[in-house]
């Protein structure tokens, strides 16, 4: 709590006014991060002087008013922000269940026609796991296949042959069982 007094001195009067500023705590996560695992906690309405605690839900703890975490598994995490006055003792406490998932992007169009605009297939991930791609013709013909943490095709068979136009099947597989199938549009 901090209290503000005013002193107006003329024609004899004193007044006093005192203006309290509450401790609340408040915070926001952003999951939309650059590493999946990786969260940036912020909070909300701080005022300097004051003493910002976070726990992280995995046995980490920090503090600031703005803190970066990177989780080591995905998972659901109980993140809790106790705000503290030091001056006074009075404090607050937020909490925020916060999902951590893996990053999976794979796209379902792109255009190897080598304009520089989507001219490649990029399957996305948080780089923690191997993933194996493969790539058929709508007869069953194979026409790539690749392995890595994030992986590209520029639309060329093993040959170097571009690919026609058309609908393509894939499988993408990991090493730690995830499995997804779809199709991706080869457009000229």
């Amino acid at each position: 709590m901090v209290r503000l007094w005013l002193m107006v001195w003329g024609f004899g009067l004193v007044a006093g006014i005192a203006v309290e500023a509450q401790v609340t705590a408040r915070f926001v996560a952003d999951t939309q991060r650059v590493k999946s695992f990786s969260v940036l906690f912020t909070a909300q309405d701080t005022v300097e002087g004051w003493q910002y605690r976070w726990d992280l839900g995995d046995g980490t703890q920090r503090e600031g008013t703005r803190v970066e975490h990177l989780y080591p598994a995905a998972g659901t995490y109980r993140v809790v922000l106790e705000v503290r006055d030091p001056s006074t003792g009075e404090r607050d406490t937020a909490s925020m269940t916060v999902r951590v998932a893996d990053l999976l992007q794979v796209p379902n169009v792109f255009t190897p026609n080598n304009d520089n605009i989507n001219d490649l297939f990029i399957v996305r991930s948080n780089g923690e796991d191997l993933f194996h791609l493969t790539v058929y013709t709508r007869d069953g013909v194979r026409v790539c296949e690749k392995s890595g943490r994030t992986i590209v095709w520029d639309g060329r068979t093993p040959a170097g042959v571009p690919v026609s136009p058309g609908v393509y099947y894939y499988v993408l597989r990991s090493d730690k069982g995830i499995c997804r199938t779809g199709f991706v549009h080869v457009i000229y």
